[in-house]
């Protein structure tokens, strides 16, 4: 089950805000398993809901980078990377993290995680508009009818804070290095062959997760395989 949470109780989460800045997507997947484990960040996977979100990130991390608009002088924050069928990715040039752009699969945070296999990798960090808090007036009698007039006039305003999305056993999972599969596994042959990527770090699969690879993977067609290993080619 997916539960949200404030941003407020993830203080450590805050550098990732400018990473934030000028697109509308969200961060998930492998990262926070690093950030939580005090471990080197390597990559950020930052997905969207639709195709034309994408396209204006890419717009804006273009723009981001040296040789925009034809001039090679400029010192920006990011170097194109690489680009495939699923990312296009950005190099930070002050850290070096990679900001990778997805482009398999779109949708909500929410909708994006129950995608995802492994409950360690259900994390999202995303940003959400929210109304803000209404301003008290003092009460006029004698103008009762304008100042409801000017409140019905008045569009409420909005502003943006950062939320929180995981799995209710991220923590725990996390703190177990345990692998576990919670939900349907879409692409059996990438999370088998991630099996053994998160083994080389210590993350082992609890028997009931096994036994859901094994089931899933002897019910796909070659087809179904080739299919499957694309998913998670340039994510984490």
């Amino acid at each position: 089950m997916l539960v949200k949470a404030e941003r407020e109780n993830f203080w450590m989460l805050n550098w990732l805000d400018q990473f934030m800045v000028g697109h509308k997507g969200f961060i998930c997947g492998g990262c926070f398993k690093n950030i939580f484990s005090k471990e080197k960040v390597k990559d950020l996977d930052i997905f969207f809901e639709s195709k034309a979100d994408f396209d204006e990130a890419v717009q804006y991390f273009d723009s981001m980078t040296p040789g925009y608009n034809g001039d090679d002088k400029r010192d920006e924050e990011y170097t194109f990377f690489y680009e495939n069928d699923n990312v296009k990715a950005y190099k930070y040039k002050r850290t070096g993290i990679t900001i990778e752009l997805c482009c398999k699969i779109f949708g909500t945070a929410d909708e994006i995680l129950k995608r995802f296999d492994f409950t360690v990798t259900k994390f999202s960090y995303y940003k959400e508009e929210v109304p803000d808090e209404p301003e008290f007036e003092p009460f006029d009698f004698d103008g009762m009818e304008e100042l409801a007039e000017s409140h019905e006039a008045k569009k409420p305003e909005t502003h943006i804070e950062y939320k929180v999305l995981m799995d209710e056993k991220f923590f725990e999972h996390l703190h177990m290095k345990r692998l576990v599969i919670d939900d349907e596994i879409p692409f059996p042959m990438s999370t088998f062959e991630r099996m053994f990527r998160y083994a080389r770090y210590g993350y082992f699969p609890c028997r009931e997760t096994k036994m859901k690879i094994v089931h899933a993977l002897r019910e796909l067609s070659e087809q179904q395989v080739e299919l499957s290993e694309s998913l998670y080619d340039g994510m984490d």
